[in-house]
């Protein structure tokens, strides 16, 4: 390399380091703002952008609102209503009979004026304007067509478990009624007893015309076709047993019990069944009452 090359080499290079830094310097002067500008938008990016996790405790908190406004906790007023607390032996009322006992509660006091329940008794005759309609039975004997399903069904159920039920006895008129009594008083005038005492003795066994429930049509006579006594021996046969246990099931009652002659005016008459409907009969039986107290206990 000569002299002359190196002169000329000098004066290039030195322009090209004096253009490369006056590109750093511009670079500089350009470079510097933008990166303050930059870091001034990612502050104002940061402090106004929402906070994930805090976004998210507030939609936890929202749901939960819900939830809580359509289930009522335990805690509140209003459930303690729709599941009441049980009544211990110490809330029940004075007098009142455990439901074990009593069966179903009635749904109101029994209506001592409806047809099912018109009390006939001694002290009570038949209403003047009493009417019905009757079904004639098998036997050519005649109940109210009102009982007439009951009845059937019973003696169904009778004859399902084995046993042998018989009618001898059902709807009577004012006429057969009188002709029964005139016997009864016959018989006893027989026996010795006096034409004084004689009417109120027969009406302990055959009751006054006008006061007998067979005059109703809601009344039968059941005994046992091995057994067709109408006596005490009635209440061993098996019939009876099943009637008593069961009749109040159909509707019906034992309605001359023993012991409970003094309230009914009638002797205990063990194949005499009365009908009063499902819900009165299933009552009487639980109280283990005649139909006279159960309707006095109603008044």
């Amino acid at each position: 390399m000569n002299q002359r090359e190196l002169t000329v080499r000098r004066p290039g290079g030195q322009r090209a380091r004096g253009c490369g830094r006056r590109q750093n310097a511009l670079l500089r002067r350009c470079f510097l703002p933008a990166t303050a500008l930059c870091l001034l938008l990612a502050v104002c990016v940061v402090g106004f952008k929402p906070d994930a996790s805090a976004q998210g405790d507030k939609t936890l908190t929202a749901e939960n609102t819900s939830y809580r406004a359509n289930v009522l906790p335990q805690t509140e007023p209003n459930f303690s209503l729709l599941v009441p607390e049980p009544i211990t032996d110490d809330q029940q009322q004075p007098g009142s009979v455990p439901p074990a006992a009593s069966g179903s509660p009635r749904a109101s006091a029994p209506d001592k004026d409806s047809w099912n329940l018109i009390l006939v008794n001694p002290w009570n005759s038949l209403p003047a304007d009493y009417t019905l309609s009757l079904t004639e039975l098998k036997n050519g004997l005649s109940v109210d067509s009102r009982c007439y399903p009951d009845l059937q069904a019973m003696m169904d159920a009778c004859r399902a478990d084995g046993l042998s039920p018989v009618i001898c006895s059902a709807y009577r008129t004012q006429e057969y009624q009188e002709k029964l009594f005139q016997n009864e008083v016959s018989r006893l005038i027989a026996q010795g007893y006096s034409e004084a005492d004689v009417a109120v003795e027969a009406g302990k066994s055959v009751a006054v015309p006008g006061t007998s429930e067979h005059q109703l049509g809601l009344a039968v006579d059941i005994v046992d076709i091995n057994n067709q006594h109408l006596d005490e021996s009635q209440e061993s046969t098996a019939v009876q047993k099943w009637l008593m246990e069961h009749c109040w099931e159909y509707g019906f009652i034992l309605r001359y019990p023993n012991e409970k002659s003094e309230i009914t005016g009638i002797i205990y008459e063990p194949w005499h069944y009365r009908y009063v409907g499902h819900e009165d009969a299933e009552q009487i039986h639980s109280l283990g009452v005649c139909l006279e107290e159960y309707l006095e206990g109603a008044s």
